[in-house]
C-alpha cells in the first residue's frame, strides 16, 4: 500500500519530509539500548518508537527548508523538546514491557 507511488503523487519527492520528533525519539531509544535499559529486539524497538511518536504532536519539516519561527536544529537542541521525547519514550517502554510481542 505505497500511496506515494500512485498517480498523481508519484512525481513528488516525499523523502524530503521529516517528522522532527522522530529524530529525538530515535536518539532516546538508541541511548536506552546502549545502556541495556530496554530489549533490543526489532519488535520492541518498533513498538516503543511507534507508541512514543503517536503520543507526540506531529512536527514536520521539509528538508532544506525551515519553519518561520524556528529551525530544525533549534528544535532538536531544545532541552524541553528532549525532555518531552524522553517522557514519551519511557511511557511507551513501560507499556511494551507489560505487553511484549517477542
Amino acid at each position: 500500500m505505497e500511496l506515494v507511488s500512485t498517480p498523481p503523487l508519484n512525481k513528488y519527492d516525499f523523502t524530503r519530509l521529516r517528522n522532527m520528533w522522530e529524530t529525538l525519539v530515535l536518539d532516546v531509544v538508541s541511548g536506552l539500548i546502549q545502556r541495556w535499559e530496554m530489549c533490543d529486539c526489532q519488535d520492541c524497538i518498533l513498538d516503543v518508537t511507534a507508541l512514543a511518536l503517536n503520543q507526540l504532536p506531529a512536527k514536520y519539516w521539509v528538508l532544506d527548508k525551515y519553519d518561520v519561527l524556528t529551525t530544525p536544529e533549534s528544535f532538536l537542541k531544545d532541552s524541553n523538546n528532549r525532555r518531552i521525547a524522553e517522557e514519551s519514550v519511557l511511557k511507551a517502554l513501560r507499556l511494551v514491557e507489560q505487553n511484549p510481542h517477542h
